[in-house]
Order: structure tokens, then sequence, then C-alpha cells
């Protein structure tokens, strides 16, 4: 088995048939440590050629968000609708210990290597299926998306301008929610595998996951507290104040939760400003205290922030205690003097690529260090270590397969 560097997952063998829903998931996975497989057709995952591409290129291995999500994995193709391709599947999740998949419910199970299947080979073998929502229920059979689930999750109805249409969360948040709660859970299963010795289905639903993490502003504050949530542009609706407010050269995000924090806001306005009314105890207490008031709130925030500058504010806030943050454009994120100095962005050479900065690591463990470890892999690279290094099938055997379009 190849391994990368000495991580909490080295060890582990992860088989990974995921697409934009659960890539992410992987890539959490590989970079602590995991053997991660990515497997795919033998054309190519379609993620390979979405863009942005580096530099504007039109090539299938430079798409950025592809060499992100997949660093550190190593790769190889395979046909599952073909005999030969279902039965080397079969033998590679007989020696893993997690398999992640984000196919259509019931398609394993309609190619033979449903969990049934899989399990009956393999105890202690964990399946992670990520889809848009689940293994049960009345939509299991309805396609999904990154927009999709943002809107059925409800994430949608409390995210823009209330008087706009509705809008998407930016980047694919539903997605990244989904990957990063079933690397959670697939560890949870691990652990329970290697303490148990039997193995489970670990479903994840992408709406479920995105309802359950807008619970706080969606469905929940209905259920705790007989309130519909609505858009607030930039405000949080359980947050009062929150948003983003203009400084003299940019702007600045700040939110309020706890009564403390609301009393150190107060008193800083009134101390730049002179404002006596933001004093008022009416205003004290929890944000449902201050939801009534929440224009003019802003009103008198905005009094105080435009007479600063985004750093005064930012470190004033800061020090005061205060959840406050520069509204920063990409280009100010990858200059930010904070990131720089907790070296967060890190670099790798990629083989058509070339040398690329990345987002660094999620979390710091003392002990097993993160790291990305290698590239993203190119399309079926590491197909002689996967089917004849590691499963002893012949050169001739090799060409065969290629030749017939099995990998």
């Amino acid at each position: 088995m190849a391994t990368g560097p000495s991580g909490a997952l080295t060890g582990r063998r992860v088989i990974e048939l995921a697409d934009a829903k659960g890539a992410y998931c992987g890539k959490l996975l590989a970079d602590l440590g995991a053997d991660v497989v990515l497997l795919e057709p033998p054309l190519g995952d379609q993620g390979r050629s979405r863009p942005p591409r580096v530099g504007g290129s039109s090539g299938r291995e430079e798409s950025l968000s592809f060499l992100y999500l997949n660093t550190s994995k190593r790769g190889a193709t395979l046909d599952l609708q073909k005999e030969e391709g279902r039965a080397l599947f079969a033998r590679l999740a007989s020696g893993a210990d997690l398999v992640i998949e984000a196919l259509a419910p019931g398609t394993l199970e309609g190619l033979g290597l449903g969990w049934e299947s899989l399990r009956r080979a393999n105890p202690r073998l964990v399946l992670t299926s990520i889809t848009g929502f689940g293994q049960t229920g009345p939509h299991r059979g309805f396609q999904s998306s990154d927009l999709v689930a943002s809107a059925m999750s409800g994430a949608m109805h409390v995210t823009g301008d209330e008087e706009d249409p509705p809008v998407r969360l930016a980047g694919h948040q539903a997605h990244v929610a989904a990957a990063s709660v079933a690397a959670a859970s697939s560890l949870i299963a691990l652990l329970a595998s290697s303490q148990s010795g039997e193995g489970q289905h670990v479903d994840i639903s992408v709406q479920e996951v995105v309802a359950s993490l807008s619970h706080i502003c969606g469905v929940g504050k209905w259920l705790d507290d007989g309130i519909i949530p609505k858009r607030r542009g930039t405000g949080l609706f359980a947050s009062v104040p929150s948003g983003a407010y203009a400084c003299r050269d940019g702007s600045v995000y700040l939110m309020v939760n706890r009564p403390l924090h609301w009393a150190a806001l107060a008193r800083w306005v009134h101390e730049v400003t002179g404002n006596e009314e933001i004093l008022d105890p009416m205003f004290d207490g929890p944000s449902s205290n201050r939801l009534p008031y929440r224009e003019l709130l802003d009103l008198f925030i905005s009094d105080l922030m435009t007479q600063l500058s985004v750093e005064e504010a930012y470190r004033e806030g800061q020090g005061r205690h205060i959840a406050v943050t520069p509204v920063q454009p990409a280009a100010g994120v990858t200059e930010d003097p904070h990131l720089a100095a907790r070296g967060f962005f890190e670099e790798i050479d990629h083989p058509t690529a070339g040398r690329i900065t990345y987002p660094g690591a999620p979390y710091r463990h003392s002990r097993t260090p993160w790291r990305m470890h290698r590239p993203a892999p190119l399309l079926g690279q590491h197909n002689r270590e996967v089917y004849c290094d590691e499963l002893g099938l012949s050169e001739a055997a090799l060409r065969a397969l290629q030749e017939g379009g099995v990998i």
C-alpha cells in the first residue's frame, strides 16, 4: 500500500467514487495521511473541465477546483459499466477501510456492488454515500445540485436582500458542508469498525446537512421562537446587529449575539459619536430583544464606522472583544498579514499546471500534522501502481484492460 508521510490516518485505505458532492471529503482524509485512491471513468471526471482554469487554460488538467479538491490523492481509471471493471472495484473494496461514493441511490446495487455485497466480502468496510436527498425518503430519486440543495434546505430563503429575487450562496457551500460532515461521519464509523470489527453504511443527504447547519436562521427559528426568518441582506437573521458596514476605505463585517458583546458595542458607539439613545436599556439582552430595532441600530453603527478606517474598526473592535473582521476581496485574502504569519498558504508543483498556491490547513494537529503531500493526480496516473503493484495484475493484463476501455 502506498502511503504519504505520517499523519492521523496513515495506513488507512480509501476508495473514492465521488463527484463535486464528495471530493472535499476525500481531500480531508487524504491530507490527514489516508491513502485515497480516486477512481474516475476512463475519459475522466467532469470536474477536470470545470472553470476557472489555471491562467485561463483550456486543458483538462488545469481546473482550479479539481486541483484543490484532489490534493494528496492517487488517481486510477475504471469503467464500472463493464464486468471486468466491476470485478476490479470489488477487489479494491475488499482491501479498503472506507469507500466514498456519490452516485445516485441504487446505482451500486444495480451494478452488484451495493452495501450488502461489499460488506460480505469485507465486514469491516465503511461505505459513505453522499447524495442530494439521501438513500431513502420521497426525494431519494430526485436530481440535485449545490443550487438545488441550497434552495430546498432553506438556506436561500434567508440569503440576500428581502426585495430581490433569491440568490445562491457563494461558491459551493452546500457540497463543501456535506463533504465535511461526510468526512467526520466516516471517521466515527471507522473508529467503531476498529473497535467492533463491523462496518457501517453512512448515509449523507446534502439537503439534510445544509438544513441542520442553517438551523439557527431557518426552520429551527420557527420551532424554537415562533419566528419565520426573512432575508436581511448581509445581516444574519438571528444576530442583531450584524452585517457589512462601510468604513472610510472599505467595509467590515460585524455581528453581535451575547448581551455583553452588545454592551461593549453600545459603549463604543457612544464614546465615538456621542449617541445617547444606543445606551437605552430596551436594547440590552439577547438578539431577540433588538430584532424590532434592527434598522435603527444599523444607522447608529454606520455613524461609528464611517468615521473609521477598516484597520481602525477591526483593531478596536477586536480589542473590545467584539466580532469584527475586514471584508476582503480575493486578492486581499491572499495578502492578509494574519494568514501570512500563520503560514496558511502552501505551494505545490503540478506536472502540467505548474507551481500553484493553495489554501492550507483547516486545522492543526501537533503530533500528526496535516499536509498536502502530492498534487492532484493526472488522469490514470497511478493505474500501474493500483492494478499491477497492489492487485497483482500483469503488464499484459493491464494493456488488455486499457485496450478494452475498462481502465
